[in-house]
């Protein structure tokens, strides 16, 4: 098993920990959601995978840090989301997701769009804020031991 296979593990035992109840999985138990967040996270034989929603974040264990992936997964537990949704009439065309870090940082995960909407409208602009989905100190300690078996 590659790394990125084992963390994606540890994290799968972690939600099921936490959410025994929410966890949501495909066939072949490479993709994990928690109902009604948004919050996701898959592997493949190269990378892993987290996202909200449509927004996600690819991270190759070749090129990329698997610790910044798994502190992003974690901050996506447990920070809260600002979610800024983009509307011409009632179509959705693009929302942008941001994660409320401490000290009033702000980390953008990304934008999604789509290209087909009727651009003749007016722009209407919508900001959300999700609340976390469970609170650090419940998982840090778990959070922890994930990314020192990353680095061993």
């Amino acid at each position: 098993m590659k790394k990125h296979e084992v963390i994606f593990e540890k994290v799968k035992n972690l939600l099921t920990k936490y959410f025994p109840d929410q966890i949501e999985e495909n066939e072949n138990g490479m993709y994990l959601s928690i109902k009604d967040t948004g919050l996701w996270i898959s592997a493949d034989p190269r990378e892993l995978t987290i996202g909200y929603g449509m927004t996600h974040i690819h991270c190759d264990p070749e090129y990329d840090n698997l610790n910044e992936a798994i502190e992003l997964f974690f901050n996506l537990m447990t920070c809260k989301k600002q979610i800024t949704k983009y509307y011409k009439g009632d179509f959705s065309y693009k929302h942008r997701i941001d994660l409320l870090l401490a000290d009033n940082e702000v980390y953008n995960l990304g934008t999604a769009m789509t290209w087909l909407f009727p651009y003749w409208k007016k722009t209407i602009i919508k900001v959300e804020i999700e609340d976390e989905i469970i609170e650090l100190n419940k998982v840090e300690n778990d959070m922890n031991e994930i990314k020192t078996m990353h680095n061993n």
